[in-house]
């Protein structure tokens, strides 16, 4: 349960989304009574997503690494997915394969393979199914929150609508470019991951453009930007806090 739980927090998080002379930036989103919701952090090597959810998890994407942390503030505990972990959860057909070979390694071969049939049937019972990746379309309208222009964009998957998004050019939020390069990366592997365990709650607006959101109402979310702040970023804010404990993952599955 924990590693599905962990899992959620970098897809979620992929729904929203210190470079030395560079200005950092921070994106603070609010829902329709301006209560915070996220809140991103963007350097030229990292993004922090923090969601005010039940959850209370922080994801930290180091883009030079190619590295996801998962920080679960209420267990004092974190996960780490390198670029190993994220390729095996990028194919999750493969992953099912070495996970059987590993339960598999002591059953004498004359039953392997009536055992492989019945534990591939129960594993795949219990696997999600994988969904095709998002379109996002432009609808020709434009809309304007707390001062920030943007447009309309729909969101859909296999023909069905999915979500609502306005978004506006990176540069209009003075997001540096080495900033949007990172968050880019990040929302593209998001939604890479999250089709393949049946989400479509991610974000990568690639196909229509350099874009961030300024609106976004999304599997059951809902963020207005409220600010944007170009200080610079405590380079404490994007590591693990002081005691946490690491937890390991199930090296079966990778």
């Amino acid at each position: 349960m924990r590693m599905k739980s962990q899992l959620l927090s970098i897809l979620g998080a992929g729904t929203l989304l210190a470079g030395g002379a560079m200005a950092d930036t921070t994106l603070v989103y609010g829902d329709n009574s301006g209560k915070e919701t996220t809140r991103m952090l963007l350097t030229a090597d990292a993004v922090k997503v923090s969601s005010n959810d039940q959850t209370n998890t922080d994801v930290i994407f180091n883009g030079n690494k190619t590295e996801f942390v998962v920080v679960n503030h209420d267990e004092k505990s974190f996960m780490v997915f390198g670029e190993k972990e994220i390729e095996a959860l990028s194919d999750v057909s493969a992953m099912m394969d070495r996970m059987l070979e590993k339960q598999m390694a002591n059953i004498p071969e004359a039953q392997r393979e009536q055992m492989r049939g019945m534990m591939e049937s129960m594993i795949k019972s219990q696997m999600p199914k994988q969904a095709a990746a998002p379109v996002y379309k432009k609808s020709g309208d434009s809309k304007e929150y707390n001062g920030y222009s943007c447009d309309v964009v729909v969101k859909s998957v296999e023909g069905q609508s999915s979500g609502n998004f306005c978004v506006t050019e990176y540069g209009k939020l003075d997001v540096a470019p080495a900033e949007y390069a990172v968050i880019s990366k990040f929302m593209k592997i998001a939604e890479k991951m999250a089709s393949q365990f049946g989400q479509d709650n991610s974000m990568n607006f690639a196909s229509i453009g350099e874009v961030l959101p300024v609106y976004f109402k999304d599997a059951g979310q809902t963020g207005i930007l409220m600010d944007v702040d170009n200080g610079d970023i405590d380079a404490a804010l994007l590591t693990v806090p002081e005691g946490y404990k690491q937890q390991e993952l199930p090296k079966e599955m990778f």
